[in-house]
């Protein structure tokens, strides 16, 4: 069994790496890929957006599993919003004590429907494992919380700990104690995000190496490729890439080089998802508001108020909408409505709130200009067509709605929105709005208590969005990866190199284990 260290840089996109590898702007990533390989496509879940995406990294499985909807959703058990952005608006409408309870706490202890990776390893009791300031980290360890001042000044009632691995390291929150009483110093503080940030990332990853503490399992998460993405487009947030690139040369080091590493570890890199580019500020955004203007549409972050129609939960370049009585009279009007948008892109619903869990259930697709398709799971016998992890699916209407053609031996071949079929069915479930409606290229959807970005966007199904590659070096001989990785893939990868069973097998079928009515 070799150690793994699991790096996730937030919006690496193969588009961006594979350029920059064959420039020589990324010597360490270059010399990592020698010694092991690298997949071009390691396809996002829909809708690829942060919290949904790192938590399909983080426990191999697709959304109606886990039971993050998105960024931005509706809570229908609840009856409340559960908002990941930063739009000030939207936070006021939620309450700000309520917003911070939910991204530190009620995140990982309440919604988050299965086991983490982190759970998974520690239910063998002889290893041991560390995260590094990711948003998904419930484990078997409690772990004391110091809440900075200024959140202190914020009305609520904070939680005293957090469950986490054994070693735990959240920005300025949570500081693990080593097994031999060392205390790791990290770059942190208001102008670093609060020690949300590469720099405290980095030091924190390399003080653990120097010290010799870097347990079986490792996680750590880069962050500032996303933030500049969105600020200044994907194309020159590159320098982010080269400083983490500078950061693993001083861990090779650390290690007395590569080669000497890699007999002791795996080394595993890939993204949550990639960014597209917007236009300008004035062209980029579609105001939600603007395009239902004959419906009461529920204020940004806050739940139903009396006389609301939908409620518009945008995920960047993605939607989801939500009815207060559910009904196709409601959905009908509002989808042709959509239909008339030009920043539109698809339009996407299932036929049961439900999603898979109800029989035979068909899955929509409308768009303007590439017709209209619906699809369902199939078997091999009614199946006109399987996708790259052998799944069966039928369908009716037109396949260019997905950029999608069938070769002469039945595999689906997907063009700009990779894996789809799969990608939608597993995005469809109780929590997940009755409609999602995704943006042209270009275009991010809004309301009027949320901003667009002026750089790049993600959450939309098209491969601009969606396709990171994947890294991997000091892999044992016994694990083949498929040509086409998924991020529900990375789970397993990670638990076959620590010789401990994974959840579902590597690049086989996911969704047909998600349908009752199939199994």
């Amino acid at each position: 069994m070799k150690k793994v260290l699991l790096i996730i840089i937030d919006a690496l996109a193969t588009r961006v790496v594979e350029p920059a590898l064959l420039a020589g702007r990324l010597p360490n990533l270059s010399r990592l890929v020698d010694a092991g390989l690298m997949r071009a496509e390691c396809t996002a879940i829909f809708p690829s957006i942060t919290p949904a995406a790192t938590c399909s990294l983080a426990t191999g499985c697709y959304p109606r599993e886990h039971g993050i909807a998105g960024a931005y959703w509706y809570d229908r058990d609840l009856d409340e919003v559960a908002y990941f952005g930063t739009d000030i608006w939207a936070i006021v409408n939620e309450g700000a004590g309520h917003y911070l309870m939910d991204f530190q706490y009620k995140l990982n202890c309440d919604r988050l429907a299965v086991p983490t990776i982190f759970e998974r390893v520690e239910k063998h009791g002889h290893l041991r494992d560390a995260v590094i300031n990711l948003l998904w980290f419930r484990g078997t360890v409690d772990h004391e919380i110091s809440w900075p001042l200024l959140f202190k000044l914020i009305p609520g009632d904070y939680e005293k700990k957090m469950p986490g691995p054994h070693l735990m390291f959240m920005g300025d929150f949570v500081n693990t104690l080593l097994p031999r009483g060392e205390r790791i110093q990290a770059r942190g503080g208001i102008s670093r995000r609060f020690g949300f940030h590469d720099e405290t990332t980095a030091d924190y990853l390399l003080q653990l190496a120097e010290l010799d503490s870097l347990p079986e399992f490792t996680l750590a998460y880069f962050p500032n490729n996303d933030f500049d993405s969105h600020e200044r487009g994907p194309l020159d947030a590159e320098v982010d890439l080269e400083a983490i690139d500078q950061h693993l040369g001083h861990l090779f080091e650390i290690h007395g080089g590569l080669s000497k590493m890699l007999e002791e570890f795996a080394i595993v890199i890939t993204g949550d998802h990639s960014q597209s580019d917007l236009s300008s500020a004035d062209e980029a955004a579609v105001d939600l508001n603007e395009v239902l203007k004959d419906y009461q549409l529920a204020k940004a972050g806050a739940a139903w108020q009396s006389g609301d129609d939908v409620m518009v939960c945008p995920n960047m370049r993605a939607a989801q909408i939500y009815f207060q009585i559910d009904s196709w009279e409601d959905r009908q009007p509002i989808i042709e409505r959509l239909l008339e948008e030009e920043g539109v892109d698809q339009i996407l619903w299932c036929d049961s709130d439900e999603g898979l869990e109800a029989k035979d259930v068909q899955f929509h697709v409308v768009t303007q200009e590439r017709g209209r398709l619906q699809f369902s799971l199939a078997n091999h016998e009614n199946g006109l067509g399987k996708d790259d992890y052998g799944t069966h699916w039928t369908w009716a209407g037109d396949l260019a709605a997905l950029d999608a053609t069938v070769d002469s031996s039945g595999r689906i071949r997907w063009g700009d929105y990779p894996n789809s079929f799969e990608r939608i069915a597993a995005s469809f479930f109780h929590q997940s709005g009755s409609i999602w409606v995704t943006a042209k290229l270009g275009r991010e959807f809004c309301l009027p208590e949320t901003s667009c970005y002026e750089g790049g966007s993600h959450g939309s199904l098209h491969a601009l969005d969606s396709t990171s590659p994947l890294i991997a070096a000091g892999l044992p001989p016994s694990i083949t990866l498929p040509e086409k990785m998924r991020s529900v893939d990375v789970t397993p990868l990670c638990m076959m190199i620590l010789d401990l069973e994974p959840p579902r097998e590597l690049g086989a079928s996911h969704i047909q284990e998600l349908s009752p009515a199939r199994s």
